[in-house]
């Protein structure tokens, strides 16, 4: 009897994790999206709609820490982490966009890689805003990104990073080769 109210209980607590798991990952996959339909609505200059759809993203990830503190082995869940590094970038845009100092959203993540990931690609999305502006011959925004960018990306590669966030900070210095690229096809104009 014993043995069948151990397997029991097993069962139970298995079960509760991968509810809670399906939860975190509904929340992850629509914090997300939001967060990628946000960058996208700041590349359109719709800064209004770009913070709707962080504030919202932002909803689900605190839902979604909310599992955690219950069950921290919920930390490590790909969807999860995912969400989090796209709703940084995210944040990390949107702070770009509007003039403001770049800071992690630390309520929502302190997680190191995350943030790091995120930065590498901003940098990307960097290349976007500068495109834009080039098109519209603004040189003066395209040099302002460019600092950025390369700030950034000597701050990535200052890092000995490895791994996935080693690909991110080679894809980050792709993109400040880009931003070179624009800024010398400006120059001759």
């Amino acid at each position: 009897m014993q043995l069948k109210r151990a397997l029991t209980q097993l069962r139970t607590k298995h079960e509760t994790l991968e509810a809670n798991r399906r939860k975190l990952q509904e929340a992850g996959t629509t914090a997300q999206r939001l967060a990628k339909q946000a960058i996208f609505s700041f590349h359109r200059a719709d800064e209004a709609k770009g913070l709707e759809q962080l504030a919202e993203a932002r909803e689900k990830l605190l839902a979604g820490k909310k599992l955690i503190a219950h069950d921290p082995r919920l930390m490590g869940e790909g969807v999860w982490r995912a969400a989090l590094e796209e709703f940084c970038e995210a944040s990390f845009f949107a702070k770009s966009v509007t003039g403001d100092d770049l800071f992690p959203p630390q309520d929502i993540t302190e997680d190191t890689d995350i943030l790091l990931g995120a930065l590498s690609d901003l940098v990307g999305e960097m290349v976007r805003v500068a495109v834009n502006a080039a098109i519209e011959r603004d040189k003066a925004k395209v040099e302002g990104i460019y600092e950025q960018a390369v700030l950034l990306v000597e701050f990535i590669l200052s890092m000995d990073l490895t791994g996935g966030l080693r690909s991110k900070a080679d894809q980050a210095r792709q993109h400040l080769r880009r931003m070179e690229e624009i800024r010398y096809d400006l120059s001759k104009q």
